[in-house]
């Protein structure tokens, strides 16, 4: 059993200012469970929660459009005139914004200016999910597809300098630093938030650093010609977790789903039909008010306790 002095431990033992008399170092002391929350966490709903948020530091976005041909081969078991079909829903599911290739993307650290970074968007291959909806509003197909946005090339047939340009350059505020992939060498990267789960190879969980989001929408749709004009829009964020204390409006139960048929009573009918089970355990209050922020340099609500940290005793 671990105990504060036991000479046995390794290195030195820290005890964090919450913590209450240890029952193993000092059995005679009379424990008081109100005051230690290891043998008896608090029940109730604090007045402030501490918290991890992803927090956005920057964010603009861009609007770019590109035409796609060839309808019939990506929706190849519709036919859009039989089949009146009326539009093409759009959800962008993942971008490969090529890093590494020639004229692919790159994120820049500005040498003047160390915390910005100067993000360049160029030959990114965008995946959609699409749903083609004839005129009652019925989805008749459904198909995955990919093209590309931003060329690269003057040359490419589907380079518009105004709305689909060789590639795009935006200075992003990212004062905690940006992702990196680690192979060869130590290379920025941006992170896309979408909709894809494939193990460590899925983007549909939020990640530190550069992240883009994007919305897609058919701008216009000729089922004469069988090609589509595809608006998409780009959201590029530097996100950051922070650990923050945020004001609530009390625990959120959610509600309770009601089984339909009525069986016997039993003591698991008698759960299933009661109550759900409440984290009603209180979180403690740990945060303490921060060095790095001083008062002076701009009039804002501190928005911190102002208890100070325990100091070394």
């Amino acid at each position: 059993m671990a105990c504060c002095g036991n000479n046995q431990v390794r290195g030195r033992i820290f005890q964090r200012p919450i913590t209450g008399e240890c029952p193993v170092c000092k059995p005679d002391e009379a424990i008081n469970p109100a005051e230690d929350a290891c043998v008896c966490p608090p029940l109730g709903e604090p007045k402030l929660l501490t918290i991890v948020a992803p927090v956005v530091f920057d964010e603009c976005g861009i609007n770019l459009c590109r035409v796609v041909d060839n309808l019939d081969k990506i929706f190849d078991d519709v036919d859009f005139e039989r089949d009146d079909v009326a539009g093409i829903e759009l959800r962008v599911i993942d971008i490969d914004f090529n890093f590494g290739k020639d004229n692919g993307s790159n994120v820049e650290t500005l040498i003047r200016r160390p915390n910005c970074v100067r993000v360049t968007l160029s030959q990114i291959d965008v995946t959609f999910a699409a749903k083609v909806i004839d005129r009652n509003c019925r989805v008749i197909a459904e198909e995955c597809f990919t093209i590309q946005y931003l060329p690269g090339d003057e040359e490419d047939p589907y380079f518009d300098n105004e709305t689909n340009p060789v590639s795009v350059a935006i200075d992003v505020y990212a004062p905690y630093g940006v992702s990196y992939k680690l192979k060869c060498e130590c290379e920025p990267v941006i992170s896309f938030l979408g909709f894809v789960e494939d193990g460590d190879h899925g983007n549909n969980a939020l990640r530190q650093g550069i992240v883009v989001q994007a919305l897609a929408k058919v701008v216009n749709l000729d089922v004469d010609s069988l090609s589509a004009a595809i608006g998409l829009t780009l959201y590029i964020k530097s996100i950051y977790f922070v650990q923050y204390k945020i004001p609530h409006k009390g625990l959120c139960v959610p509600p309770k789903c009601i089984p339909v048929d009525i069986e016997p009573e039993n003591a698991c009918l008698d759960f299933v039909e009661g109550d759900l089970l409440e984290q009603s355990i209180q979180p403690l209050e740990l945060c303490c008010k921060p060095k790095t922020i001083k008062h002076g340099f701009c009039e804002v609500e501190d928005p911190t306790p102002a208890e100070e940290c325990p100091k070394k005793r």
